[in-house]
């Protein structure tokens, strides 16, 4: 999307190619708000996931952001700051999001220690490192795109915006196979419980419906930039209910199923509790960042431990799930030391 002259139906000037539907953008506002004071309490007040309800609480204003500058371009669809603003935020949404994700899975291999394939810890960190490399190319494309009045400078911002689409696909797709191989290795040792089946399920559904985006993006990435300069010739950019479909309507889903089947309400909100690998009670162990006894900068290198995997040598984690930890309970407190019998 370019912000050139456009040609509403209707022969009037606009950035818009097509004539917006003004009730959209309130609605979907007021929806993001809600989840957001939803989720607000949910994990604060009720489950005690602070870094979680940050994450969600920070995107859900970014999009409640994004869709009232949206309504008032759409009121005042001659402006460009307007234009660009709604475009950058709504563009910036979805990648934020997925920081939630990457939070989510580090605390179900926190809760499965002896199925992890990578450090808990650093799955948040890898992620979210590479998360920031794609809103940082993200942020810029957008922006640049809607200001791009040269063919070259308009491609270089699409480039920007493709890399960012694609290296998030890419996170996707390694994300639900992190999240496949520990579903196998539970099922390997027969202990495959309700709310960490749950949770798998939630990330399978949310992560599919960011690649869903991701792919819609890319697609109108690729033809904004076969267009040659012809502003918004591409079908995507001319019909706004595919934006509704396949973006908003897709995340929106994404988040109300974050809002119904909250994380909190099925994993404890401190990453040193394990499950129990013999009688299945959750108990209170060191961490797994004590478990690991290398360095930090060592476990973000190299967060699978590639180096005992493939050299035999090197720090092996700690085993202490295999240790008579203390059981415990959900209400926070922490009884004294009970065996496992």
């Amino acid at each position: 999307m370019t912000a050139t002259n456009n040609l509403p139906p209707d022969g009037s000037w606009s950035f818009y190619s097509y004539k917006p539907v003004k009730a959209l953008p309130i609605i979907f506002a007021i929806f993001f708000l809600v989840c957001g004071i939803t989720m607000i309490y949910q994990c604060l007040a009720k489950y005690g996931w602070k870094l979680y309800t940050y994450i969600m609480t920070f995107t859900c204003t970014i999009w409640v952001a994004g869709f009232c500058c949206r309504m008032a371009s759409i009121y005042n669809d001659e402006n460009l700051g307007l234009f660009a603003a709604q475009y950058v935020l709504l563009f910036l949404g979805p990648p934020c999001f997925a920081g939630a994700e990457y939070l989510v899975l580090g605390r179900v291999l926190a809760y499965l220690p002896y199925h992890t394939p990578i450090h808990p810890g650093r799955v948040i960190s890898t992620f979210v490192f590479l998360g920031v490399v794609v809103e940082a190319l993200s942020a810029n494309g957008a922006a640049a795109l809607t200001v791009a009045k040269t063919a070259d400078k308009r491609n270089s911002a699409l480039t920007r915006m493709l890399a960012a689409l694609i290296l998030q696909a890419v996170l996707e797709i390694f994300f639900s196979s992190l999240v496949a191989l520990v579903e196998i290795r539970c099922r390997k040792a027969k202990t495959f419980p309700r709310n960490v089946r749950i949770v798998c399920y939630l990330l399978y559904i949310t992560s599919f419906m960011m690649l869903v985006r991701c792919i819609f993006r890319v697609v109108e990435g690729i033809e904004v930039r076969d267009c040659l300069g012809v502003p918004n010739c591409g079908t995507i950019s001319q019909k706004e209910w595919l934006f509704y479909v396949f973006e908003v309507a897709n995340i929106s889903l994404f988040v109300l199923l974050l809002t119904i089947f909250p994380p909190g309400k099925y994993l404890p909100p401190n990453d040193k509790v394990y499950l129990d690998p013999l009688d299945g009670s959750e108990r209170a162990g060191p961490g797994f960042a004590q478990a690991d006894r290398r360095p930090f900068w060592q476990t973000v290198m190299d967060p699978f431990n590639f180096q005992l995997l493939t050299t035999g040598s090197g720090v092996a984690v700690e085993k202490f799930w295999e240790g008579d930890n203390p059981v415990y309970t959900r209400d926070g407190v922490v009884p004294k030391q009970n065996s496992r019998g």
